[in-house]
């Protein structure tokens, strides 16, 4: 499931990667995106590489999830 939510997040048209929040969600994000990003599957082997914990991947489930509700909110004027 992170690693779809990942997945809409980096094709999303309003995505920056500079202007996410959480360090930890950041640290786990690939550097490339768009909306032809297709990188599930090595995403998938980092994420299990990297052996997190529960609270882990809830922090990050909830933050990539807070991240793009923001993308999706219109922009403070």
């Amino acid at each position: 499931m992170l690693v779809l939510h990942i997945g809409k997040l980096l094709r999303h048209p309003a995505y920056r990667r500079e202007s996410i929040v959480s360090a930890l969600l950041l640290r786990h994000l690939p550097h490339d995106a768009g909306y032809a990003w297709h990188g599930e599957a090595s995403l998938r082997t980092r994420l299990v590489g990297a052996g997190l914990d529960e609270a882990s991947l809830d922090h990050l489930i909830r933050n990539v999830q807070a991240e793009h509700l923001r993308l999706r909110r219109p922009a403070d004027a």
